[in-house]
């Protein structure tokens, strides 16, 4: 079983969500390797996949929303554990105010406790996904 680094996921699922579906990535079953299919970078380690082969040997990155790791990670953080400020977060959330979001776990001394569950929720979320793809998570 190929073995997958959580990291490199996280920032590729990370991508492909912020692609607006201009960003393609497959993983090898064999390998492991991750490749990324877009018109501004092509991974030039391997021959590429085609995106639309089809082929049992690759399976597709889904955006880091599907795998609940994205923008949503957040807010579900607000709710257990920033309860009474979970309007503000939203609004920071709409914003896209990450220095916002920093500045308020700051002031609640809540740091952290956002990077133990940001840490936890997307290990789990990452091995899950690995599990149900024929793929095993590093570490």
């Amino acid at each position: 079983m190929a073995t997958i680094d959580p990291d490199e996921l996280e920032s590729v699922a990370m991508t492909v969500e912020d692609g607006d579906g201009s960003v393609t990535a497959l993983v090898s079953r064999a390998t492991g390797m991750i490749h990324v299919l877009n018109e501004e970078y092509m991974d030039e380690e391997a021959p590429m996949p085609s995106a639309s082969a089809g082929d049992d040997g690759y399976v597709a990155v889904p955006p880091a929303g599907t795998l609940g790791i994205g923008d949503g990670l957040i807010l579900r953080f607000a709710a257990a554990h920033l309860a009474d400020a979970q309007d503000t977060v939203r609004d920071l959330f709409r914003e896209r105010d990450t220095e916002g979001f920093a500045r308020l776990l700051e002031r609640r001394n809540a740091q952290e406790s956002w990077e133990r569950f940001h840490r936890e929720a997307t290990r789990a979320a990452l091995r899950s996904w690995c599990e149900e793809n024929g793929l095993q998570l590093a570490g």
